[in-house]
């Protein structure tokens, strides 16, 4: 089960989302203005086998999701065949227990299902590179401690600023294409 029909209804649509945000709202906003879908992925968004629902499971707080979720709906908002949701985690969180990174909980998390609400994936919470460089990090220095979060997280905040979320939307199309027959 991707998800159930009422923790669908509970999410919400981004401009509604994007309105809510109250932690780094300028981020946000930023993200969202400054991402682009080059035209391949906007033709692979409309050749989809099938129509899809995304759920995105995110908090406002969160760096990687004001980073990711910004590209996820620049990319899927208005894409025909293809309905897209935002739902706080903080209200459900049976709903990220059941798409843990690792054991624990991790957010954003983007989770595919076809037009039946069959789950075909979900992606989450950062692009394989990026998550690949900090678990890297951690194996090098440790978890982040406050005092040192910044000098911690700069070169993952320095790959999302050359990324440009790239990365995050090839990863999500793979997700979007699979199943079905074209």
């Amino acid at each position: 089960m991707a998800f159930t029909k009422d923790e669908w209804e509970a999410g919400v649509d981004w401009p509604r989302y994007l309105a809510g945000v109250m932690e780094h709202a300028s981020l946000w906003r930023h993200h969202f203005e400054s991402a682009e879908v080059d035209g391949i992925s906007r033709r692979r968004l409309g050749a989809l086998p099938g129509p899809r629902k995304v759920l995105v499971l995110t908090e406002d707080w969160c760096g990687d999701a004001a980073r990711s979720v910004p590209v996820i709906a620049r990319a899927l908002v208005g894409t025909p065949g293809v309905e897209v949701r935002f739902i706080d985690i903080a209200g459900h969180p049976e709903l990220i227990d059941r798409h843990l990174t690792k054991g624990g909980r991790a957010i954003p998390v983007a989770i595919v299902a076809d037009g039946e609400g069959r789950e075909i994936g979900w992606w989450g919470p950062r692009p394989a590179p990026l998550q690949t460089l900090l678990r890297a990090r951690i194996l090098e220095l440790g978890s982040p401690r406050e005092e040192d979060r910044g000098a911690f997280y700069a070169p993952l905040m320095a790959w999302y600023h050359r990324d440009r979320g790239r990365t995050t939307l090839s990863e999500l199309l793979l997700l979007l294409e699979r199943s079905g027959t074209l």
